[in-house]
């Protein structure tokens, strides 16, 4: 079974070609699945969980996601981690690692595919240029095949980008992100450029965003996924000032993500 969260597609893409790979059921994690969080029935031989890196560490909704969500594994589960990431991960597959074990599961190899930038909300931080871009992706190819392979062996090495000063950023930067940008206070909308059209609302993969008077208002279940601003056909949405000059990651939503349950797999 893989397990996929995703914000702007790049995960659901490695889990949709290791789905290919492997055969293995892929379920995704949206709506009730996340704000419940709900059930996965099934009992399989192994999960492999695959999500973006968040600042050098798990996103808090898988986090919940694993801490709470009923799973029916056996204690001969092998469990696996893809993250995907724009350079490297710190100490993401420790933090994974960690919250797969307090459950009492067994936690096997983890792994990291580069892809295209994603991320916007703070000086320094922007999407890839074009070329970029697409030498990501076509290098996450041979990457994803390479894990697929190592997942069948059943591998309990990790094969990792950490980067420089993994602790640090783990430990230090991915809590102080967590506290203080994590907000979706600072979510606003043009409404001279926004045309109602809701994809934001409907692609929310925590049913977040809610269309009132024709404009999204986000609540307070914001997963920082950045799939609003990212979808939007129009470039209407903003987070504070620090996405007035950025662009925009539009590979695989510009048609939205939401429903993937709904697909055959």
């Amino acid at each position: 079974m893989i397990v996929c969260f995703t914000g702007t597609g790049n995960s659901l893409f490695v889990a949709r070609k290791l789905h290919e790979l492997s055969g293995d059921r892929l379920i995704v994690l949206e709506n009730d699945l996340l704000t419940k969080p709900g059930t996965i029935e099934g009992n399989p031989d192994r999960i492999i969980w695959v999500f973006p890196t968040y600042s050098w560490g798990v996103p808090p909704v898988v986090i919940r996601f694993i801490r709470e969500a009923t799973v029916e594994v056996s204690e001969k589960c092998d469990h696996f981690m893809v993250t995907t990431c724009g350079d490297d991960i710190g100490n993401c597959h420790k933090m994974w690692r960690n919250e797969i074990k307090r459950r009492g599961w067994k936690p096997m190899a983890a792994f990291s595919v580069t892809m295209p930038n994603t991320y916007v909300n703070m000086t320094g931080f922007d999407v890839d240029s074009p070329e970029l871009e697409k030498k990501k992706i076509d290098l996450a190819a041979d990457r994803i095949r390479h894990i697929a392979n190592q997942i069948t062996l059943k591998s309990t090495d990790d094969d990792v980008v950490r980067g420089s000063w993994p602790w640090v950023k783990t430990s230090l930067i991915y809590p102080w992100f967590i506290r203080f940008e994590m907000s979706a206070d600072r979510f606003k909308v043009n409404t001279g450029l926004c045309t109602s059209c809701g994809l934001c609302s409907r692609n929310c993969p925590t049913r977040n965003i809610v269309m009132t008077d024709g404009s999204p208002k986000w609540n307070n279940n914001c997963a920082m996924c950045l799939r609003c601003y990212h979808i939007c056909p129009v470039h209407a949405i903003r987070y504070g000032k620090a996405t007035d000059t950025k662009g925009q990651y539009r590979r695989f939503i510009s048609k939205g993500v939401s429903d993937s349950n709904k697909q055959p797999t």
